[in-house]
């Protein structure tokens, strides 16, 4: 038996996703290098459902809980949200509604914050560019959700150009990923 060692932090985004979307390691690392609160709820949710195929998704699901909820709450208190605030993951069965709801929260106190400091600091243009980030922020996460519910894993590409649409065309999106086929009809 052979044993490879790899150091994560080594790892570059490219790297992952050229990994098989199976590769359950690889799942693991591609949660750990989530940076958004949207990207995070995109990767547990496709690790969620690898571990679901293992026959050992009993013990696999609750290990995983384990190590996601140490990830979660460091990745959140990094960027100054009260650990306290955070919801503690036992498992990752059933707890995907807890997690995105947990995720809106933040996203709106975050919001809420950037509102305060912009009218604290007098700058009306800051504060209707937090918002209006704040409302793009929120309806993207919607979009990533229901993408990958209608349409399954999609690349990590796929993820960048829905990150990079504004506003509009993100509500425009959404208007259309009812009746789309294909990923590129909400484009």
């Amino acid at each position: 038996m052979a044993f490879f060692l790899l150091q994560m932090k080594d790892l570059k985004e490219q790297d992952l996703a050229e990994m098989s979307p199976e590769n359950f390691v690889a799942a693991l690392f591609r949660v750990e290098h989530a940076r958004t609160e949207g990207v995070i709820l995109e990767r547990v949710i496709e690790l969620h459902a690898l571990v679901r195929q293992s026959p050992t998704a009993e013990t696999l699901l609750p290990a995983i809980g384990a190590w996601f909820d140490g990830v979660f709450r460091t990745t959140l208190t990094s960027r100054g949200v009260d650990a306290k605030r955070i919801p503690r993951f036992e498992n990752l069965e059933g707890e995907q509604t807890m997690l995105a709801e947990t995720l809106g929260n933040i996203l709106d106190e975050r919001h809420e914050k950037g509102l305060q400091e912009g009218e604290a600091r007098g700058i009306a243009k800051g504060r209707e560019e937090g918002r209006e980030e704040g409302l793009r922020l929120g309806a993207l996460s919607s979009l990533l959700k229901l993408v990958e519910m209608k349409f399954g894993t999609i690349s990590d590409d796929d993820q960048e150009r829905l990150s990079q649409l504004d506003h509009e065309q993100i509500t425009r999106a959404l208007s259309l990923i009812l009746t789309a086929t294909t990923f590129e009809e909400i484009l």
